[in-house]
């Protein structure tokens, strides 16, 4: 009996021996910053008279209400909002369709897709950012594919002015048919239009055609500059669709990777029994993969709530507050200006708050419409 009880005190000293460090180093980088941010979001903390702010003093919820009436508290709210549903609705259908069709081999070469659509996910994404902030920008690929098909037309349409009047002209017909393909723009250029644009062109008579067609079309064509990370209607639509292609290779992954672990025989059975794609899916492979699919509508909507260095380098933090998230603003608020460190607390407590019931939300559908892994 003495040998039990000195084995048994043996077995919880070294259970305790080793779960201890483990514990406590819990409490040191999880446990300690959750309750001290719910401290500060309920004080009046400044700094400290260390950095020469007010004695430390309770606050009540003033932090959250002044985040509850901020408009800018609500913009970057359902920019989250978004963020979310491309997430979950964009992702995730997505990341299952290219995982089945690689599993049953509807597509040629499934490794090679495999591998370019999880590319994106081994890329750096401040690199990804800043890649695609280069795209989208007013001097970007998009605005010079643009611009120079405007260029291309607006030439092509001076080549048949010239072509018809049997070569250069400068007669008052072929003019006024320049003046009226350069639009409004081109009747505010000139106090004259007619006598001056024909003592412009006079210097190019003895010059090839080509040389005129580009001078007209950098005098006439203006030039598209797009602002689709500023405009405050279509800003959110480039980070959409950069999260919406960065993140669906992974969920491909991990759908390919338990669909490739259902029985073979299963799905052959059902199929003999005269099963179609539809109803393998719906009966075989959604039943199977419903723990796989809340695990990352989990993870899908944990990212979308902490977007912040995609977004960050996208937009260069924000400067136009179109594209602000919750975590962007938490950190404006936080560290740029006069810190309120109060504020961003309470928001960083939101975005918690919101991300759990989320989370409940989605293991309440599962648990409500999902079925059950073998």
């Amino acid at each position: 009996m003495a040998n039990s009880n000195s084995a048994h005190r043996e077995e919880k000293r070294a259970y305790w021996s080793m779960v201890t460090p483990a514990f406590a180093l819990y409490l040191l980088v999880m446990a300690f910053p959750i309750v001290l941010s719910i401290v500060l979001s309920v004080s009046n903390y400044s700094g400290g008279k260390m950095f020469g702010g007010e004695k430390w003093g309770f606050a009540g919820l003033s932090a959250y209400a002044r985040v509850f009436t901020d408009p800018w508290f609500w913009n970057a709210l359902k920019n989250n909002a978004f963020i979310v549903l491309i997430s979950v609705f964009g992702q995730l259908p997505l990341g299952f369709i290219f995982a089945y069709f690689i599993y049953a081999k509807i597509v040629r070469a499934p490794s090679f897709w495999q591998g370019v659509l999880y590319v994106p996910n081994i890329i750096s994404v401040i690199v990804v950012g800043l890649l695609w902030q280069t795209i989208f920008s007013p001097y970007g690929p998009i605005a010079e594919l643009i611009n120079s098909i405007r260029v291309a037309n607006f030439e092509a349409e001076l080549k048949g002015i010239f072509h018809a009047a049997g070569g250069f002209s400068l007669s008052d017909g072929v003019l006024k048919k320049i003046l009226d393909l350069a639009g409004p723009q081109a009747q505010s250029m000139f106090s004259s239009p007619i006598p001056d644009l024909r003592d412009l062109l006079s210097s190019f008579q003895n010059q090839p055609l080509s040389g005129v067609y580009h001078a007209l079309s950098n005098l006439f064509v203006q030039k598209w500059t797009p602002a689709f990370l500023t405009k405050s209607d279509i800003a959110m639509l480039p980070v959409l669709f950069v999260i919406l292609w960065m993140y669906t290779g992974m969920y491909l992954i991990l759908f390919l990777a338990n669909m490739q672990k259902i029985d073979a025989q299963i799905i052959e059975s059902a199929r003999i029994d005269g099963a179609n794609e539809g109803q393998v899916m719906r009966w075989i492979i959604l039943p199977s993969l419903s723990g796989t699919i809340v695990n990352s509508a989990i993870l899908a909507i944990s990212g979308s709530l902490s977007s912040f260095a995609l977004i960050f380098a996208m937009t260069g933090g924000g400067p136009s507050r179109v594209t602000e998230i919750l975590s962007i603003y938490m950190y404006n608020n936080a560290f740029l200006g006069s810190p309120n460190f109060p504020l961003a607390n309470a928001i960083s407590l939101i975005m918690v708050i919101i991300s759990f019931a989320l989370i409940a939300l989605t293991k309440m559908v599962e648990k409500r419409y999902g079925g059950k892994e073998d």
